[in-house]
């Protein structure tokens, strides 16, 4: 009995994502297999298993600059990215009354191997979720449909056994709106490296700066205010407004001026 057209798409992304599944499961009993160049192997394979199937090659999900527009959109993305945390981050220290100080330790090979990790881990990413899963399903369904069934498992893989339901709701949240911008970022130029400058601008930005103490890594240290000074609303409230304002900005230019 062959599969109706409707469902096959569903059908394909849930094998993908099942054997990523499995493949963090054995990563937790095998640890040395707990980093992103094995995840990247999985999906990588797994995406060129289904495409050649499909009779596609793996190059079709657009992860490879071919042009110099592709290279632009990376830096305009890696801008917007960062320009997005400072804007956050200002709005943070103003509301929350946070003191930022510049780590002495800091050297320059430290913040070229923090940038080459966090680029690493936005490729990654952006490959395992914005590529064949979210092009599959943008190609069959509406772009609603794709961006919030891919939103869910980018939320939940940053997810961890010791949060609580309340920063579990948080993390879903905040990460599910990073997943809707990162796939209109995809859904604007169609391929990927605008996506990845976004993801990786954002987390570079953020990978500077310590609110755990000084780190050789880090270029900013942060104090603290008191914890009454934090809440919802000036902390996850202000990023949201931030990344809605960025999407709807994002949203007004046509696929050919990004």
């Amino acid at each position: 009995m062959s599969t109706p057209k409707g469902l096959q798409p569903w059908l394909t992304v849930m094998m993908y994502f099942l054997v990523l599944s499995i493949a963090t499961v054995i990563a937790k009993f095998v640890p040395v297999l707990d980093n992103l160049f094995f995840y990247f192997c999985v999906s990588f394979l797994s995406s060129l298993w289904i495409l050649r199937k499909q009779k596609l090659a793996i190059t079709t999900i657009g992860f490879i600059p071919t042009r110099k527009r592709d290279w632009k959109n990376f830096f305009i993305g890696s801008g917007i990215g960062l320009l997005m945390f400072i804007v956050t981050s200002l709005l943070i220290i103003w509301f929350a009354k946070e003191q930022w100080h510049l780590n002495k330790q800091i050297s320059v090979i430290n913040l070229v191997i923090t940038l080459i990790m966090v680029l690493w881990s936005a490729f990654v990413q952006e490959f395992v979720f914005r590529g064949y899963p979210f092009q599959e399903l943008l190609k069959n369904y509406r772009p609603w449909v794709a961006q919030i069934a891919i939103a869910i498992p980018f939320g939940l893989m940053h997810i961890n056994s010791s949060m609580t339901p309340l920063e579990m709701g948080k993390v879903m949240l905040t990460t599910g709106m990073g997943s809707l911008l990162f796939g209109l970022g995809y859904i604007k130029t169609k391929k990927l490296l605008f996506p990845i400058g976004l993801h990786f601008g954002w987390n570079y930005a953020q990978a500077l700066v310590s609110r755990t103490g000084d780190n050789a890594f880090t270029l900013f240290n942060v104090t603290q205010s008191n914890m009454e000074h934090y809440s919802f609303y000036n902390t996850t409230f202000l990023y949201l407004v931030v990344i809605t304002i960025t999407m709807v900005v994002i949203a007004r230019y046509k696929r050919e001026d990004v």
